[in-house]
């Protein structure tokens, strides 16, 4: 091979050996793509397919089901009743985003007589409350109501904070008026945060614990150190003397930052 020859030869492999350099830094990410929770693969440190290990999103076999605890529709007045579920999720660290769920209601020949849907939040480690209000039963009499949320249910992290923060409910006064029967509270905020719009649900109870009505209110905030009342009515008389009320806090916790 002449001198000539060679410095040619010299000259393409260096080109080429940088376009192949080129070509591979190009390359290289997609080659050997570094593990994530959205690459649709189980890698890295996951438990399962982008969920459990380092990822935000929970696997199904590291969760229960939450619990519907009981599902009842509640006289208003006139054709309408509230339709209310009472739900526990025993999960300790993990809830859903969006939760779809389901009401449906039947009458005394176990007709079905409608379906309520809605979506809501499923907070870590909590009991609470899902409230449709105004169902109409028509001419028929309601006797049973079901409730299930709808899968998929994705679970992901999240620390119970808020049940950590001193958030009162003080001075709970029943007004058992025939009539109209009434009970008020007051909720505090002792903690150092400003707490955003939030729902409080009371529940009536009687002497073995089955619950005869409910009703809910909605707050729009409530500043650190502040107080706000809470009132709820009922247009009618209750179906028997209540003898517990539980009244219960309802607070996103997905778009808070504590």
């Amino acid at each position: 091979m002449s001198w000539a020859s060679r410095r040619q030869f010299k000259y393409a492999l260096g080109f080429f050996s940088v376009l192949a350099l080129i070509v591979f830094a190009f390359a290289y990410p997609y080659i050997f793509k570094k593990p994530n929770c959205n690459d649709g693969k189980q890698n890295g440190a996951e438990t399962g397919v982008d969920c459990g290990g380092a990822c935000l999103r929970m696997c199904l076999n590291e969760v229960t089901e939450p619990v519907v605890i009981w599902s009842r529709a509640f006289f208003v007045t006139g054709k309408n009743y509230n339709l209310v579920a009472f739900i526990e999720n025993r999960n300790k660290n993990s809830g859903v985003v969006e939760a779809s769920y389901e009401f449906r209601v039947y009458d005394t020949n176990n007709k079905l007589l409608g379906r309520r849907q809605g979506v809501t939040f499923i907070p870590p480690n909590q009991q609470f409350a899902i409230f449709e209000p105004r169902f109409d039963s028509g001419e028929s009499q309601i006797k049973s109501v079901t409730f299930e949320f709808m899968p998929p249910l994705t679970w992901i992290k999240k620390e119970p904070t808020l049940q950590t923060i001193p958030i009162q409910v003080t001075d709970i006064v029943l007004d058992n008026n025939i009539d109209t029967p009434s009970l008020s509270a007051v909720v505090r905020n002792e903690s150092i945060y400003d707490l955003p719009e939030f729902d409080v649900v009371a529940i009536l109870y009687d002497e073995d614990h089955n619950a005869i009505n409910a009703s809910k209110t909605h707050k729009d905030k409530l500043l650190s150190g502040g107080s706000l009342p809470a009132v709820f009515t009922w247009l009618e008389a209750l179906s028997s003397t209540p003898v517990t009320k539980d009244v219960l806090i309802q607070i996103n916790p997905f778009p808070v930052s504590f």
